[in-house]
């Protein structure tokens, strides 16, 4: 029997797969020559990070985007051109999802934004089943107004899921996450993008 009772997900990268370079290139192409420091698909910085942890809206976030590449592009170009970097969710993983909520409580803990969750919602779509149907709770940063590494949204996430650290795997691609979660016992699997998520998690929770 697995001694873990909870396990927490991040999305892009581990469920979701990404094209952040594919982002990025077309980011550059319309004048944002700043978004190889800003940008890296697990831990991002400057007006991305702000639009994640919730202290930009989508509004502002567009805004942001025309005054530093001084573009005037249509609102859905640049949705458009952000949500580039959104590919799909295999079906293989959903169904790893589906048989582990049968013996685990299931939860989602992801750095991401409003554009963006919107995109990924209609991703988990699947057999007639929605987001929702695969977790207990959602936990998204720019709900929560807080970001991955910052060890308060672990701590908040352990507190309203009411779930004991010791019970509880963390599932991530970003090895900084990974080490944040662990400084509260949390378990945790560094998930390389790209390996078998099935195979590589049923070693740890045996």
């Amino acid at each position: 029997m697995s001694r873990f009772k909870n396990i927490i997900f991040d999305l892009g990268g581990v469920l979701l797969d990404l094209d952040v370079a594919g982002c990025m290139e077309e980011l550059e192409q319309i004048g944002l020559h700043k978004v190889r420091e800003w940008m890296t698909g697990t831990n991002e910085s400057g007006f991305f990070k702000d639009y994640e942890a919730g202290m930009l809206t989508t509004v502002q976030f567009r805004e942001h985007i025309g005054q530093w590449t001084g573009c005037s592009l249509p609102d859905a170009e640049i949705d458009r051109i952000w949500n580039r970097m959104l590919k799909d969710i295999p079906a293989h993983k959903l169904d790893l999802l589906w048989k582990l909520r049968k013996d685990y409580n299931l939860y989602l803990l992801s750095n991401t934004n409003e554009l963006h969750w919107q995109e990924c919602t209609g991703k988990f779509a699947y057999k007639g089943r929605q987001v929702q149907d695969y977790f207990a709770r959602i936990f998204l940063s720019f709900q929560m107004h807080l970001v991955k590494p910052d060890t308060e949204i672990f701590r908040k996430v352990l507190k309203e899921a009411g779930l004991m650290a010791e019970e509880t795997l963390f599932v991530d691609d970003s090895e900084v996450n990974c080490r944040a979660a662990a400084s509260l016992g949390i378990n945790v699997f560094h998930y390389i993008p790209g390996d078998d998520l099935a195979v590589q998690l049923q070693k740890i929770i045996e």
